[in-house]
């Protein structure tokens, strides 16, 4: 059986202990900035989904899980509590993801440079004679080949 435990930085909620009007409680407070985040993590993956948190007001962010080891991690904003809160719901009670169409990709963002990556951009970025006063090392376009 899939268990699923409910974390904010105020503390964790069983499985059993979570419900609809919980939710509910816990994104006001994250709409008035009383906690910091909400995260759904359960203990064997949701379609292939390691967790479902909303950060701030409302920063909703989903990880998937690849064959390879790594992972995908995609946010949707929203400003919309009654979307969020349906979302969560889902999640939680039927299993079901959100539709990642419109959700943004922001592993990029969440994975660090290795040693040879950075050399890489920079190598790439001298040979197009565009030199900035500071190497982004972080620019997407120079990770492509």
């Amino acid at each position: 059986m899939n268990t699923i435990v409910l974390q904010t930085d105020e503390g964790a909620y069983a499985d059993d202990e979570i419900t609809s009007a919980l939710f509910q409680n816990l994104l006001d407070r994250l709409y008035r900035n009383d906690i910091d985040f909400m995260v759904l993590q359960p203990n064997q993956p949701i379609q292939e989904s390691s967790y479902l948190q909303v950060l701030g007001a409302f920063a909703v962010e989903i990880r998937m899980l690849v064959a390879d080891g790594s992972f995908i991690q995609y946010s949707y904003i929203s400003d919309n509590k009654d979307e969020v809160l349906s979302i969560f719901l889902d999640y939680w009670e039927r299993g079901e993801l959100p539709d990642l169409n419109h959700w943004k990709d922001i592993t990029g963002s969440l994975t660090k440079p290795t040693p040879l990556s950075i050399v890489t951009k920079i190598r790439k970025l001298l040979r197009t004679k565009r030199v900035p006063s500071q190497v982004p090392i972080d620019d997407p376009a120079l990770d492509k080949s």
